[in-house]
């Protein structure tokens, strides 16, 4: 699942959005829904978190601890 999918989805601002994924900021949260040159692709790794977390939030609810 890509990260803003999983943000908007749960309706987090990107500082939570980074918390979560364990990101000391929201620099690079940002950056995956900016167009143009300064837009980043998240990596595997982060989209298969935000499914990984995506699950669990269905099964037990929303919670806004680092986990990584």
């Amino acid at each position: 699942m890509h990260p803003i999918e999983f943000k908007k989805k749960w309706k987090l601002s990107y500082r939570e959005l980074a918390l979560v994924l364990g990101y000391e900021s929201e620099y690079t949260t940002r950056n995956w829904n900016m167009p143009g040159e300064h837009k980043r692709n998240p990596q595997n790794v982060v989209r298969v978190a935000c499914r990984l977390l995506d699950e669990k939030w269905e099964r037990e609810g929303k919670a806004l601890n680092s986990y990584l």
